[in-house]
């Protein structure tokens, strides 16, 4: 009943005021008040608002960047190595053998991920670069937890229909 009355309060005074506020001639038409403003080119520059502030575009590539670390860390916690090996970019130091990574990462029971400050976007001739801050946290197949914080650089080319790999990952072990 409340939001009712107020919005039935709010509705009048919109009428009233536009009503009230109207200008017009002899014939009944509604004038058009003219307003003489200088447009300065800085005006015709859009932005967002804030300064700072993480465009649609880098939003995009930022939630793409973040779908390549989830869908790897997802793939080691199923144990599909393969698929965890193929997030990685042909320059990354992990990218061993399908094997040797097979191998290093088969004890992975669960992975967590949370992501932490603020992705950087780079935006370049070769293509995008996502350095993107987060941490994780391995449990083993025999119990032990392992906790992980730093960043990793996703990078995709320029190239169309490229997809985003993984080029590095920066961690250092958490204590615990």
């Amino acid at each position: 009943m409340k939001n009712s009355m107020l919005t039935l309060a709010l509705a009048t005074s919109m009428i009233f005021a536009s009503c009230v506020d109207r200008k017009t001639n002899d014939n009944g038409e509604v004038e058009l008040e003219e307003k003489n403003q200088q447009v300065t080119p800085e005006d015709m520059y859009q932005t967002s608002g804030q300064e700072g502030e993480t465009s649609p575009e880098d939003l995009a590539e930022i939630n793409s960047a973040k779908k390549v670390i989830n869908d790897y860390f997802d793939a080691l916690e199923r144990g599909e190595t393969n698929e965890a090996y193929e997030a990685l970019s042909q320059a990354n130091s992990e990218r061993t053998t399908p094997s040797e990574f097979a191998e290093k990462h088969a004890n992975v029971e669960t992975a967590t991920v949370s992501y932490t400050t603020d992705p950087q976007v780079v935006k370049g001739a070769n293509g995008t670069d996502v350095k993107l801050p987060f941490r994780y946290t391995i449990l083993t197949k025999d119990g032990n937890t392992m906790s992980y914080n730093g960043s990793a650089m996703i990078v995709k080319s320029s190239e169309e229909d490229a997809d985003y790999k993984i080029q590095g990952m920066t961690m250092t072990r958490e204590e615990s």
